[in-house]
């Protein structure tokens, strides 16, 4: 449809040259079938512009060379064959390559210096007609690719923000699976022998984590292969409460409380489960800590999170994947993270994501 639409718009032009043209012939008596073919030889390039925008350039100008050259119309009528040139030169230019457009541009000026032979001021009008549009489609052709260059830049940048992201929820999914794993093998090692009972549930635990890990490292892959983004937690109070439960069967208590009036937007949402996921991690990983505690606030344009833990002050430096990607989530929504040893021991993560205030919702 949209192919016959410019069809038509192509034609509608092409037509009124044929009309002016003809009128024109025929003022000074009934036109003879040459002088008709003429006249068409100039309108019927300007109908094919859009398909064969070169040709139909180069044919528009020597056919109204031709038609004021053999008296066919009288000068007067020239703006009608000057508006078919410049129809056909603009598009020459915005829709090819240099190599095409400009033999083209050259043809019209030829054209309009033959013309000059006969009418002196026949250049002054002609060169006009053929150079502005000529140049105006030109620059739009230029800016169409520039557009198209910063178009494609941006598109890249967005696909190497989005496989940062990918491996950022990668990580976490991995760091967090394989932290309860490796704690509850251990645990599993030792007592094997006097409590078989005991290992037998570190095994369902491993198995659970493991499977669970599987299925969001798929999902997380999955943004290289699937053409909508798939299902991601959504960070609500159930996500919490199991990052919690599996700390707990990695043998760390977990006393989370999770507060506020309103329900804060997905995008901060999601950013809160990471920090408590990385942040729980780290914990069961590196503080050899008996319990800590998880506060999550949302108040009425931002949300703070809180952990803290009773064990060795040390986690992994700043320049570690899971300090740095907590960072910049938080970062990304213009909020601020803190993380260091607590006075005495244990250590803190605080987080604050603003968002704005759009509408209060009640928490579920």
């Amino acid at each position: 449809m949209s192919r016959v639409r410019g069809q038509v718009v192509d034609a509608v032009p092409a037509v009124a040259v044929l009309v002016v043209c003809g009128y024109a012939a025929q003022e000074a008596g009934p036109a003879t079938w040459w002088q008709w073919v003429l006249v068409c030889a100039v309108a019927a390039p300007v109908a094919v512009r859009g398909r064969w925008p070169a040709a139909a350039a180069v044919l528009t100008a020597a056919g109204s060379g031709a038609v004021l050259a053999a008296g066919v119309i009288p000068p007067y009528a020239a703006p009608g064959l000057c508006a078919a040139v410049a129809l056909t030169q603009y598009r020459v230019a915005a829709g090819s390559a240099p190599s095409r457009s400009v033999p083209a541009l050259a043809a019209g000026l030829g054209a309009g210096a033959a013309l000059g032979l006969l009418w002196p001021a026949a250049p002054l009008v002609a060169m006009p007609a053929v150079a502005v549009p000529w140049l105006v489609g030109w620059l739009v052709r230029h800016r169409r690719r520039a557009a198209e260059r910063a178009a494609g830049e941006q598109t890249a940048r967005a696909v190497t923000d989005e496989r940062l992201r990918i491996a950022r929820d990668m990580h976490d999914t991995v760091a967090h699976s394989l932290s309860m794993i490796a704690m509850k093998a251990s645990v599993a090692r030792h007592v094997a022998a006097v409590r078989p009972e005991e290992s037998l549930r570190a095994l369902e635990v491993i198995e659970t984590a493991g499977r669970e890990a599987l299925v969001e490292m798929r999902r997380a892959v999955g943004l290289l292969r699937a053409e909508h983004e798939p299902a991601t937690p959504s960070g609500s109070d159930d996500d919490l409460r199991t990052l919690a439960h599996r700390a707990e069967e990695a043998g760390v208590r977990v006393q989370m409380t999770l507060g506020g009036e309103v329900t804060p937007p997905d995008g901060v949402r999601l950013v809160v489960y990471r920090v408590v996921q990385e942040a729980l991690t780290n914990v069961v990983r590196h503080a050899r800590a008996a319990g800590c505690a998880v506060s999550v606030e949302a108040g009425a344009e931002s949300v703070t999170v809180r952990v803290v833990d009773d064990g060795a002050a040390t986690v992994p430096g700043e320049d570690g994947h899971g300090l740095r990607g907590m960072r910049e989530r938080v970062a990304a929504y213009g909020g601020s993270l803190r993380a260091g040893p607590r006075t005495g021991a244990g250590f803190a993560v605080t987080a604050r994501i603003p968002y704005r205030r759009t509408g209060r919702e009640a928490r579920p």
